[in-house]
C-alpha cells in the first residue's frame, strides 16, 4: 500500500463526496481526495491515471457507475473500484460484482462507517493480486527457463498446458501437436496410474520417437491428480540420452573387458603350461648333460689316479664338451622360447620371395654339407609379419627338414604360396623319416622328443619356437605327413592388404 493514497471520488453530490472524504480521513491520514463533477473531469483523470482507487455513486447527472466500472477496468483492470450510492439495486449490484466491482456500500447512516474498511479491503486485495501475479510471472519464467518438460494432460491424451522445454524436447510446435501426434501414450498411463493405490504416480526411463522421427531417451514422471473434478496427468520429462549412452558404452567396456580378461586367462593358461614345460626341462632335459658331465668327471679323477692311457681320457673329455654344448644350445633355445613369448611383435608387409633367398644365403654351408637340395616355386606372395621371427620359423623348418631323413637319403625340399581367404599359406615339403599322425600335435610342444638325441641330436624347442613364433603374428602352423614318406609342414600368415 502506498504512503500516500490518491482517490477519485465521482459523486454529483457536493455533500456526499464531504462524508466520503470524512471517513477516509480518519482511516488514511495521507488521504489525497481527487473529487470528480462531470465527464470532462472523468476524463481527463482516467487520462491521467494518478489514483489508485475509485469511489462512485451510481445514478449520475452523466453517466451511470456502470459505465464508470466498464472505463476504469478497461483502462486500469488493477485497479479497486467501489460502488457508493442509493439508488441501485440487487440485480445492479450483480452486474457491478461481475463487471469486476470490488465492494458495495449503501448511502445509509449505519453504513457510512463500512467505507474506509471497503476500502482497506480493496487496497489489500489488489496488493494480494499483485504478489500473486509477480509470483506467477516469476514461476512461469523459471518453467520457460527449465530444460525439464512440464506437462498436464486429460486421460484422453488431450494436453491443457506445457511449457517451452516440453515441446523443444519432443520437436513439437504446439499443444495441438502434441495432442494429435500423443508421442507419449497418455491413455495408456491413465489406465496404469488408475490401477495404482495412492499415490497414483509413476517413474520410468523410457526410449522415445520424436516428432522429427529421432529418437532420445528421457526420464519421465507422471501421476494422476484431480483438478476441481477433473482427473488431469500432470508430468515431467527430462532428457538423459547422454547419460543412457554413457551407460551402453560402459556395458559395452565391461563387456570387452569381461572378453580381454577370458583371453588373457587363457594366455596365463598357455603360459602356465610352458612354465611347466620349462620345469620338466630343467628337472630332466638339463639335467641329462649334466650328469653326463659328472660321470665322465669322475672318470677322469679315477683314471687319473690309476694312469690310465691318454686316449680314453680324450674321449671323456671330448664327451664333456659335447654335453655341454648340448645344455648351452638347450638354455639358448629356452631363452628364444621366452623372448617370444614376451616381446612386442610389431608387424609389416613382407616379400617372402625375397625373405626365402636371405635365408637360403643364412644356411647355405649347412644345406651344402648334407647335400640338400632347395626347390621354390616363385613367385612366394606377401604376407604380414615380423621379419625377424619369421626368418627364425622358416629356418629352423628347413634345419630340421634336412636333419630328420633317414640314413643316406639326400635332403629334398619343395617350397611354395596358396592365398586362402585373409591368410597366405606357405608350404615346406621334405622327403624325411615322417611323423605319426598321433604325434603330429604334440611335436609342436616344447622339448617334444621323437627320437633320442643320440639319433637325432636337437633340444626338442626347435618346432616349438615354430608355433610360437606363428601364433605372436597372428598365423597358424601345422603338418600334413606320414611314416616314411616325408612331411609337408604348413604356416598360414596373414595377407598384406
Amino acid at each position: 500500500m502506498t504512503q500516500v493514497l490518491r482517490i477519485l471520488i465521482i459523486d454529483d453530490n457536493p455533500g456526499d463526496r464531504a462524508l466520503v472524504m470524512r471517513e477516509l480521513r480518519r482511516e488514511f491520514p495521507q488521504f489525497q481526495p481527487q473529487e470528480i463533477r462531470e465527464a470532462a473531469g472523468f476524463a481527463h483523470a482516467v487520462a491521467a491515471g494518478e489514483f489508485d482507487l475509485v469511489i462512485t455513486d451510481y445514478q449520475l447527472g452523466w453517466s451511470t457507475g456502470l459505465e464508470v466500472l466498464h472505463t476504469i477496468k478497461h483502462q486500469y483492470p488493477n485497479c479497486p473500484v467501489i460502488m457508493f450510492t442509493n439508488t441501485g439495486n440487487e440485480e445492479i449490484a450483480v452486474e457491478a460484482m461481475k463487471s469486476g466491482l470490488d465492494d458495495y456500500v449503501l448511502k445509509l447512516p449505519n453504513r457510512y462507517i463500512r467505507i474506509p474498511t471497503a476500502v482497506r479491503v480493496a487496497l489489500e486485495r489488489k496488493e494480494i493480486k499483485q504478489k500473486a501475479t509477480l509470483l506467477e510471472i516469476r514461476l512461469q519464467g523459471l518453467l520457460n527457463q527449465l530444460k525439464v518438460g512440464i506437462f498436464r494432460t486429460y486421460p484422453d491424451g488431450n494436453f491443457i498446458e506445457c511449457n517451452p522445454a516440453f515441446l523443444e524436447l519432443l520437436g513439437l510446435d504446439s499443444l495441438s501437436q502434441a495432442s494429435a501426434t500423443n508421442l507419449l501414450n497418455i491413455p495408456e498411463y491413465y489406465s496404469i496410474l488408475q490401477q495404482l493405490p495412492p499415490p497414483q504416480h509413476q517413474e520410468q526411463e523410457i526410449e522415445l520417437q520424436r516428432a522429427d522421427g529421432s529418437r532420445i531417451w528421457v526420464a519421465l514422471s507422471i501421476a494422476l491428480n484431480t483438478v476441481e473434478g477433473q482427473q488431469v496427468l500432470d508430468g515431467l520429462i527430462e532428457d538423459i540420452t547422454f547419460r543412457k549412452q554413457a551407460e551402453i558404452e560402459i556395458q559395452q567396456l565391461n563387456l570387452t573387458l569381461e572378453e580381454r580378461v577370458r583371453e588373457r586367462t587363457a594366455e596365463l593358461e598357455v603360459a602356465n603350461q610352458d612354465l611347466e614345460a620349462f620345469t620338466y626341462s630343467i628337472s630332466h632335459d638339463l639335467r641329462e648333460p649334466l650328469r653326463a658331465i659328472q660321470a665322465f668327471g669322475s672318470i677322469l679323477l679315477e683314471n687319473q689316479k690309476s694312469q690310465s692311457d691318454l686316449e680314453n681320457q680324450q674321449n671323456y673329455l671330448q664327451r664333456i664338451i659335447a654335453s655341454t654344448q648340448q645344455a648351452d644350445k638347450l638354455v639358448q633355445d629356452l631363452l628364444e622360447y621366452s623372448r617370444l613369448s614376451s616381446t612386442e611383435v610389431p608387424l609389416r608387409a613382407i616379400n617372402l620371395s625375397l625373405l626365402m633367398r636371405q635365408i637360403l644365403r643364412q644356411l647355405e654351408l649347412e644345406l651344402t654339407q648334407r647335400g640338400a637340395r632347395v626347390q621354390i616355386e616363385e613367385p612366394l606372395a606377401e604376407v604380414m609379419g615380423n621379419p625377424t621371427i619369421l626368418i627364425q620359423v622358416v629356418s629352423n623348418l628347413l634345419t630340421n627338414a634336412i636333419k630328420f631323413v633317414a640314413s643316406g637319403v639326400q635332403p629334398q625340399l619343395r617350397i611354395w604360396t596358396q592365398k586362402r581367404n585373409e591368410f597366405v599359406r606357405l608350404w615346406v615339403q621334405d622327403n624325411g623319416i615322417g611323423v605319426e599322425e598321433r604325434y603330429q600335435q604334440r611335436i609342436f610342444n616344447v622339448f617334444e622328443r621323437l627320437h633320442s638325441y643320440e639319433v637325432y641330436p636337437g633340444s626338442g624347442i626347435g618346432l616349438a619356437i615354430v608355433r610360437k613364433g606363428v601364433e605372436r603374428m597372428g598365423g597358424q602352423v601345422g603338418v600334413e605327413s606320414q611314416p616314411g614318406q616325408g612331411s609337408r609342414f604348413w604356416l598360414d600368415l596373414p595377407i598384406d592388404c
